[in-house]
């Protein structure tokens, strides 16, 4: 066991390292979590304002709550468009500040340089007074965003690695020096993106914004990723990373969190116009059915440890429950532990791949309910997709389902590893007699 795991070692970590330190999906990250606060907020208040009481063909109906969202609900939904109907403000601003911050740039300055990029494509300005068209503001402007807060940083790097700013006397305070540093990159930025928007604008009949170009460029690659085999290989490659002892769900959140976020709004989009659903991969879909516990469906093993006859996967077992209620699973990960090990390896590998089949099929068939709120990570998997789906108790059963069949999946290579620890015990035993 111990010559597989130095084997697999030496072939993926080399690899796993690279993508773990690539900037560009360290910044993605941290402009997805920089931004989650304020769409989980959001996704809340669409949430509470359509709720399932409103149809009177409906069990839950409730008339109270019909009538008060028919007078007001449109009166607090000013929240939702602040957050979530903005996301790209806070997730460009949040990319910049990461890259910038990584390539050794004032933080502040890149993370506005960014913001100023996507404006300048992605919200144009038409009359007087002037009026900002805030279509693409939302996750429809994801990909742009992420696209041009690269582009602003390198632009900023460029220009900076080449003294190509205006530089004041050391006397004059560092806040006002950086502001005419940045003055530069702020007219490169301009020379760029206004010809590339009238170049944009000139494509087809009635012109085309910069935003509309990239959503069609993208398609394919969001329309794979809420496909059965782009679910499938998303989840086989956050658990490969992991098993070398990275955190995958971090570097591959940094591709996929736009998709997910993308794929939110079209459902929220739907839910507010009461039309049907139209994607199974959107928000918290796979904190709610496959990493239950944390990656690995690791609350299953926790609990198949916690009735371990073997006294040290039993101890470590009993701690790590309660913290994989919660989604931790750093000590069952680490503890037993499942990082490099061939044996556990293969159910903490197969177990999500069964989990996401499960669900994405059930929820192709409307078995159970599509997602469409964000809920904090830590909220346990089965109240997690309670809460995300608008209520659905099939989407709770679904997940109860997938934590009891993740324990059962785990027991029998529990059993064999748990016999393997026995016999390196006896042998390290047997081996301090002979040495006495």
């Amino acid at each position: 066991m111990e010559n597989f795991a130095n084997k697999l070692e030496q072939a993926l970590m080399p690899v796993a390292s690279r993508l773990a330190n690539i900037k560009y999906l360290i910044a993605l990250r941290d402009g997805m979590v920089y931004a989650m606060p304020f769409f989980i907020v959001g996704s809340i208040i669409l949430l509470l304002l359509n709720l399932p009481l409103t149809d009177p063909n409906n069990f839950m109906y409730s008339e109270w709550y019909a009538n008060l969202m028919a007078e007001h609900k449109g009166n607090w939904l000013q929240p939702f468009y602040a957050t979530l109907g903005m996301s790209c403000l806070f997730i460009s601003f949040g990319i910049g500040s990461s890259l910038g911050k990584q390539y050794g740039l004032p933080e502040v300055t890149s993370g506005f340089l960014s913001l100023f990029a996507f404006l300048m494509v992605a919200a144009p300005v038409t009359g007087w007074p002037p009026a900002i068209n805030a279509s693409y503001l939302d996750s429809k402007g994801m990909f742009t965003a992420i696209v041009f807060s690269f582009l602003a940083i390198e632009v900023y790097r460029f220009m900076q690695a080449r003294k190509m700013t205006i530089r004041l006397p050391e006397q004059v305070p560092p806040a006002i020096a950086r502001s005419f540093e940045s003055l530069t990159p702020v007219i490169a930025l301009i020379l760029i993106l206004q010809p590339l928007n009238l170049l944009v604008a000139s494509v087809g009949e009635g012109g085309m914004l910069v935003p509309q170009l990239m959503m069609e460029i993208f398609k394919p690659l969001v329309s794979a990723a809420d496909s059965l085999p782009g679910l499938l290989l998303i989840v086989l490659l956050v658990h490969v990373l992991w098993f070398c002892g990275l955190h995958g769900a971090n570097i591959v959140t940094g591709v996929i969190g736009a998709i997910m976020l993308t794929n939110l709004s079209a459902n929220q989009a739907a839910l507010e116009a009461g039309q049907a659903l139209p994607a199974i991969f959107a928000g918290g879909f796979l904190d709610s059915f496959v990493y239950l516990g944390g990656a690995g469906a690791t609350l299953g093993l926790a609990i198949a440890m916690s009735i371990s006859k073997s006294a040290h996967l039993r101890s470590i077992g009993r701690l790590s429950v309660v913290p994989g209620l919660f989604n931790i699973n750093e000590p069952v990960l680490f503890g037993a532990p499942v990082v490099m090990n061939p044996i556990l390896g293969i159910p903490f590998i197969v177990v999500p791949l069964i989990n996401v089949t499960v669900a994405y099929l059930a929820t192709s068939m409307d078995l159970v309910g599509r997602v469409v709120a964000l809920v904090p990570w830590t909220t346990p998997g089965p109240l997690a997709a309670f809460l995300g789906t608008n209520f659905s108790v099939s989407a709770l059963a679904l997940s109860l389902g997938l934590v009891a069949f993740s324990t059962v999946a785990y027991l029998p290579f529990l059993r064999v590893y748990a016999k393997s620890l026995e016999s390196q015990e006896e042998v390290q035993v047997q081996g301090e007699a002979v040495t006495a």
